[in-house]
């Protein structure tokens, strides 16, 4: 049976003053690992405006498992280290529930 996602997370935010978006890019990059690894976890994208703003959008089977993945990450050395190039004043975290989608 396919996973079907109900919950899509959203991160929006800016990096650190004299954080590289490379490095930045990397640092999101690497949490791939510890994410696809949770409960509930269906996918996960990332991307960067032109002005530099960077939006992550992973999507959930449930609220449970996104919110348990969340606390898990708080708790984790390797995620902290990924989320020192995130400026917080900047960052916007939302759980969303889904109602409507369309695939190709």
């Amino acid at each position: 049976m396919t996973k079907k996602a109900t919950i899509v997370e959203m991160v929006l935010f800016k990096i650190n003053d004299g954080i590289s978006q490379e490095k930045a890019e990397n640092q999101m990059s690497e949490l791939n690992e510890f994410i696809s690894k949770q409960d509930g976890f269906i996918s996960r994208k990332t991307s960067v405006s032109e002005d530099g703003q960077f939006l992550d959008l992973v999507f959930w089977t449930d609220l449970e498992s996104a919110t348990i993945a969340s606390e898990k990450a708080m708790e984790n050395p390797k995620t902290l280290k990924a989320f020192e190039v995130i400026d917080e004043r900047t960052m916007t975290f939302k759980h969303f529930s889904i109602f409507n989608e369309i695939q190709e």
